[in-house]
């Protein structure tokens, strides 16, 4: 029985490089740079040169292979059931929209006061 492979057979993901399929409980592999294994990326490799392969194609400065267990089918099901749980965002609001503050009443500039000296020129 290889690393890909489990009792089951039961296939959990596929090896993003060489397709080959990875079971449940199984031994895999991610690349340690964190654009590779986001949540949306998912990045998973079942051999360390199929890992190596993925070098070819992006430019990390400085990367390794980390290795990982997949979950069994139970934890696989568990996990995609609470994916699929709508997010709570907080307590509702009510239809009825609050009042507003009142508005704030704004300091007018004070006026401008033009003083002229009688007899004088303005030139």
């Amino acid at each position: 029985m290889t690393n890909a492979q489990s009792s089951t057979g039961a296939v959990w993901k596929r090896c993003s490089s060489c397709k080959a399929p990875i079971a449940h409980g199984a031994a895999y592999y991610v690349c340690n740079v964190s654009t590779c294994n986001r949540k949306r990326t998912g990045l998973v490799f079942c051999k360390v040169s199929c890992w190596d392969a993925h070098l070819a194609v992006v430019s990390h400065r400085e990367s390794w292979a980390e290795d990982r267990q997949a979950p069994s089918e139970a934890e696989w099901k568990t996990q995609l059931e609470e994916e699929a749980k709508p997010r709570t965002r907080g307590p509702r609001r009510s239809a009825e929209p609050e009042p507003s503050p009142a508005p704030a009443l704004k300091a007018s500039p004070a006026p401008k006061v033009i003083v002229r000296r009688p007899g004088g020129s303005s030139s």
